[in-house]
């Protein structure tokens, strides 16, 4: 079955307002129930957590949650986590209920809401998405904003996780069990990422020249890349690449900052691209690289041997992603 047979059941049910389930079987192998924003209402939430028996989040973009000024739960998390401080919409009691909470959620969904209808903290959840959704981030969040851009022009999801009756996280048994007793189609997040594969963040023209080797000398030689124009669409940090040389296209592992760990100028930028299975001379030559995906941020290492152990998982993360796509 290809990717558009697989999900066209579930986008067409999401789409329609109807519930869904997505099964993260990339990350956390956990089951959601998922529904998008300007269709919530008090039955559906209800719903969700009488079936799922989670916590309900609302998934927003980084846009919208500036717009309402929602803040992350803590200014040094991670940025790999999405969360964000709970709320309340200013009509709301308790704001515990169903349908409460689905006012709140449906509140996300008015473009004339502003920054201080929200009462913080509250009981719903917000789940900030990267502002590329899953070019920048594989996670659930990501996955179910991604969805809302294909059938919605209102970027606002909402979803719970799925536990079993002891209160763990259910089984993909458990949730496939879910899925054929209250008729809610399920969505692979693998199936959700395949659909990106013809998306990029940017792509560019680069003459490779001479580099000072360092990643040849830690068993990683790279292509130091000195692009035809200025590129004003990539933060620092590490990514997966396509790579096209003299029509042959090559998969890659690409750092775009200034090698902290080598102690380099933090003002000079250098673009440098690991080449999957490739070997050949290419200095002075012309090549075009696709940025395809996001990968982390750069960051200094303790040790040189750290920073071999996290390249190597760099480009385990970046077959896998790129296998995908086959």
């Amino acid at each position: 079955m290809n990717v558009l047979s697989a999900v066209k059941l579930p986008v067409s049910q999401l789409k329609d307002g109807g519930l869904i389930i997505m099964y993260d079987d990339i990350k956390t192998h956990m089951g959601f129930i998922v529904g998008l924003g300007e269709y919530v209402n008090g039955e559906k939430v209800n719903l969700m957590t009488k079936i799922g028996r989670g916590l309900v989040y609302a998934c927003i973009t980084e846009e919208r949650a500036k717009q309402l000024d929602i803040p992350k739960m803590d200014d040094n998390m991670d940025d790999t986590k999405p969360f964000a401080v709970s709320i309340d919409f200013k009509d709301t009691t308790t704001g515990i209920s169903s349908f409460e909470r689905s006012d709140t959620i449906k509140a996300l969904t008015f473009a004339e809401v502003e920054a201080n209808d929200f009462k913080r903290p509250g009981h719903i959840f917000p789940l900030i998405s990267k502002e590329r959704d899953l070019l920048d981030r594989v996670d659930l969040t990501e996955a179910v904003i991604h969805l809302t851009k294909l059938v919605s022009n209102i970027h606002i999801g909402y979803m719970s996780e799925i536990l079993n009756i002891n209160g763990d996280v259910a089984s993909e048994a458990e949730v496939e069990e879910v899925s054929r007793v209250y008729d809610l189609p399920i969505i692979q997040m693998s199936e959700v990422l395949k659909m990106t594969k013809d998306q990029e963040i940017c792509s560019f023209h680069a003459m490779v020249i001479n580099g000072r080797k360092l990643g040849r000398g830690i068993g990683f030689p790279t292509a130091n890349l000195n692009p035809q124009k200025q590129i004003v669409d990539l933060f620092k940090g590490v990514y997966g690449v396509k790579v096209y040389i003299d029509g042959q296209e090559f998969t890659g592992v690409m750092n775009v900052g200034s090698r902290p760990t080598f102690n380099e100028n933090g003002e000079s930028i250098h673009y440098e691209v690991h080449i999957l299975d490739f070997d050949q001379d290419l200095y002075w030559k012309n090549i075009e690289v696709k940025v395809c995906f996001y990968l982390r941020d750069e960051i200094s290492f303790p040790s040189i041997s750290n920073l071999v152990s996290q390249i190597n998982k760099d480009i385990k993360s970046v077959k896998k992603r790129f296998n995908l796509f086959v």
